[in-house]
């Protein structure tokens, strides 16, 4: 069995609706955390939410992170590389992230406590307009 397949079973990990699998791991009415995994050939849909959130990373290939706060310039930040493990992404911000190799597992705490009702995903087809990269 692969290590991403044994990733999800081990943590009975489900699709995500931006993308890629998740499971929450903690949760109270202060703060969220599940684990986030993107194979190779995924990323995850543009998104955003309505709290701050910070990314984690836990083990695979460094996690690629786009971010745009104004829907045109967009920013491109790493983590799992160059003693640089953690990333916050501030409340509204639109981002969204690639594995740089076969996999990413991470972590995202959200406070106050992710609801559903906090995501918007973008329409299938945005980017950022200056945005230049083929996910």
């Amino acid at each position: 069995m692969s290590i991403v397949k044994s990733i999800l079973a081990l943590h009975k990990m489900i699709p995500h609706p931006e993308g890629g699998h998740y499971v929450e791991v903690f949760r109270s009415k202060d703060v969220s955390h599940i684990y986030f995994l993107l194979e190779g050939n995924q990323h995850s849909h543009w998104h955003k939410i309505t709290k701050n959130e910070t990314l984690h990373f836990y083990s695979g290939s460094p996690l690629i992170i786009y971010t745009s706060k104004d829907g045109e310039e967009y920013q491109t930040n790493e983590i799992g590389s160059k003693n640089n493990f953690i990333f916050n992404i501030e409340k509204n911000t639109w981002f969204a992230m690639k594995p740089a190799g076969s996999y990413s597992l991470i972590g995202c705490t959200v406070a106050p406590a992710f609801e559903f009702d906090d995501l918007e995903l973008a329409p299938k087809d945005w980017k950022p307009s200056k945005f230049n990269i083929n996910f």
